[in-house]
């Protein structure tokens, strides 16, 4: 039996990062070989060339939401929804992220941290609130939930499958520190 090329020929937007195209063969068990030991390059070559030669893919619905075939490549064609920043849009980002989290360590104080009254603070927050996935934007907004002066407090959409992954971040944290409780006298001495 030989194999069709049941799709027209399409390319994968670069937004899609290595580890992203990883997680797609993984979930969408797409049959590639030596897939850790590809560039990004390669992957996204052998991705496309698995791809136009399937029947179908199996639906997914926990991290990509992809029902069909023609919606995985929809998907691969169009920007990564992940990576709406541009890398100098990021840093700002993250600059206003880690001046935040500077304000909240220093007990909230304005002037330490370069602010001149809570309403510039409220702003930059309800800026990065809207980017989620970075880590710094999630432990800043909720450093600056925690400040008495500021009354509204900021709520973060996060994607479900940034929720996704910071679940099985935590189960793994905590499956791996098991607790040892042993009752009885101890004598401590100390040299």
């Amino acid at each position: 039996m030989e194999l069709q090329d049941l799709s027209k020929p399409f390319t994968i937007h670069m937004t899609h990062s290595r580890k992203e195209l990883l997680d797609i063969i993984r979930v969408f068990k797409l049959p590639i070989t030596n897939k850790n030991d590809k560039n990004k390059k390669q992957l996204q070559d052998a991705i496309i060339e698995v791809v136009r030669f399937l029947d179908s893919v199996c639906s997914e619905q926990e991290y990509f939401f992809i029902n069909c075939k023609e919606e995985l490549i929809e998907y691969l064609i169009k920007q990564n929804p992940a990576k709406t920043l541009t890398i100098k849009e990021k840093q700002d980002v993250m600059m206003i992220a880690k001046k935040l989290i500077s304000y909240a360590r220093n007990n909230y104080f304005l002037l330490p941290s370069g602010y001149m009254d809570t309403i510039e603070v409220y702003k930059d927050t309800t800026y990065i609130a809207k980017f989620p996935e970075i880590p710094s934007v999630r432990k800043a907004v909720d450093l600056i939930n925690k400040d008495p002066k500021i009354r509204d407090k900021i709520e973060m959409v996060i994607p479900r499958r940034v929720k996704k992954q910071l679940e099985k971040r935590k189960a793994v944290k905590q499956a791996n520190t098991p607790l040892y409780i042993k009752r009885g006298e101890f004598i401590l001495t100390f040299d």
